[in-house]
């Protein structure tokens, strides 16, 4: 029996440990000995074949740092899961698309400025969505997504119900809207890749004001086949959390190595 034929797809998946170390004694400009390690990978997996394309998008991380001599407290944490079925047009720049996506994170964090109050946990938030749509990619390097959406909010902690926008002691909530996303990926040098997305999702109960947002932007740097540099630069902006803008930066370097790539 001949094997299945398996050019349609391409894999790609890479892992990296990264960390910071600092010791003083006797210093006399001062410090706090801190140490600080994060984990992440990334898997993806596209197919195409004719008029259908698939893509599966992977993303972990789980980081923890350590002040003096203070407890380890969760510096970094997501797990985000994006799957996309497309059906190209004959003018292949366009499509039609179906998102299913997920969202959330492994343990409990903590408020820093109230010790032992969790204010997150794995399914406290998670977020699951769907959009069906059209998407624009002009070239390989961009693309444009719009479409009609359902997102869902999961709160598996009923204590922290009020606090991601669900009334007390509720652990669901669905919501319809409409969702546009600009994303753009290119190698900018040799050694240096960039990858950054807009993604927005507007509640049709809700006005424009309440639009929740997310940007992400990410560099990764590689100095050699093992060593890499990254950034990442993320804002968040959802008021059934918190009227102002959540911000997000790392940069880490360490460890990098990818299996298998494009």
């Amino acid at each position: 029996m001949a094997p299945d034929d398996t050019t349609y797809w391409e894999y790609s998946l890479r892992t990296s440990l990264t960390g910071t170390q600092a010791k003083y004694q006797n210093w006399s400009q001062g410090g706090v000995d801190n140490v600080a390690i994060l984990a992440a990978s990334g898997f993806s997996a596209k197919y195409a074949k004719e008029i259908f394309a698939y893509n599966l998008n992977i993303n972990l991380g789980y980081g923890q740092t350590r002040l003096g001599d203070g407890d380890f407290i969760k510096s970094d944490d997501q797990i985000r899961i994006r799957n996309q079925v497309r059906r190209l047009f004959r003018d292949e720049r366009f499509s039609t698309i179906f998102n299913l996506n997920f969202e959330s994170q492994f343990t409990d964090g903590f408020d820093r400025n109230v010790p032992d109050s969790v204010i997150s946990g794995f399914f406290a938030p998670a977020y699951l969505s769907q959009i069906l749509g059209l998407s624009y990619n002009p070239d390989r390097h961009l693309r444009f997504e719009s479409g009609l959406a359902m997102k869902q909010t999961f709160v598996r902690d009923v204590e922290l119900s009020t606090r991601y926008g669900l009334p007390e002691g509720d652990t669901f909530r669905n919501e319809a809207g409409f969702s546009l996303l600009i994303g753009y990926e290119r190698r900018i040098m040799e050694s240096i890749y960039y990858a950054g997305y807009v993604e927005t999702f507007t509640n049709v109960n809700k006005s424009l004001t309440s639009t929740d947002v997310l940007f992400v932007n990410e560099i990764i740097g590689r100095i050699n086949r093992f060593i890499s540099a990254n950034v990442e630069f993320a804002l968040v902006y959802n008021d059934d959390i918190i009227d102002e803008l959540q911000i997000k930066q790392i940069i880490s370097m360490g460890f990098n190595y990818s299996f298998f790539e494009e």
